[in-house]
């Protein structure tokens, strides 16, 4: 794939407003784009306008490393304090601003070339790769939370997250819980 495609699969979805609850429109676009590519997907309905996209490559006799990203924005807030409008991919000196540009529209981008480059070049793989691409990430986790319910997940022997890390690359991380704690009792001071 030429890197002006890339360049424009990244802006034609940072274009796209998927301010957290209407990510459909992202899924519309990646599943006709993996389509172009004969690579089929699946959408996944959270709600209405809301829908995960699951895509896989590769054979079944392997391990299976999954690409997880969200395609949810937060809110633009004062579009008048933006520098070049949320919803308008701009380049501008060798880069690329829009909202989710970097959260986490970009890692998206990238873990769908990926998949779409290695089928293209018909490369072999000792399993599969498949693509979570989830709704609801800056509130709640909702898509990931339904994929995994729905057992999408369960065959996952690795997982890529392309969330933003400050610029870093992390190889490595030791897990999150989120719990919630519950008593019952007197309160003695």
């Amino acid at each position: 794939m030429e890197r002006e495609r890339k360049i424009q699969i990244l802006k034609d979805i940072v274009n796209i407003d998927s301010t957290n609850g209407h990510e459909e429109q992202v899924a519309n676009y990646l599943q006709k784009l993996f389509a172009e590519y004969g690579i089929e997907s699946e959408k996944v309905q959270y709600d209405v306008d809301r829908a995960s996209l699951v895509s896989e490559i590769g054979s079944n006799d392997g391990k299976v490393l999954a690409f997880s990203g969200h395609m949810d924005v937060v809110d633009a807030g004062d579009v008048s304090k933006w520098k070049f409008p949320p919803f308008e991919a701009t380049e501008h000196e060798g880069k690329i601003y829009g909202r989710g540009a970097t959260d986490m529209k970009s890692g998206l981008a990238a873990m769908v070339i990926a998949m779409i480059e290695l089928h293209e070049e018909k490369q072999k793989l000792n399993g599969k790769i498949k693509l979570l691409a989830t709704v609801g990430e800056e509130v709640g986790e909702l898509g990931a939370e339904q994929l995994t319910q729905k057992g999408y997940a369960d065959d996952l022997d690795g997982l890529i997250i392309g969330e933003p890390s400050g610029h870093r690359i992390v190889y490595a991380h030791k897990g999150s819980i989120n719990y919630t704690v519950k008593s019952t009792g007197k309160m003695r001071i």
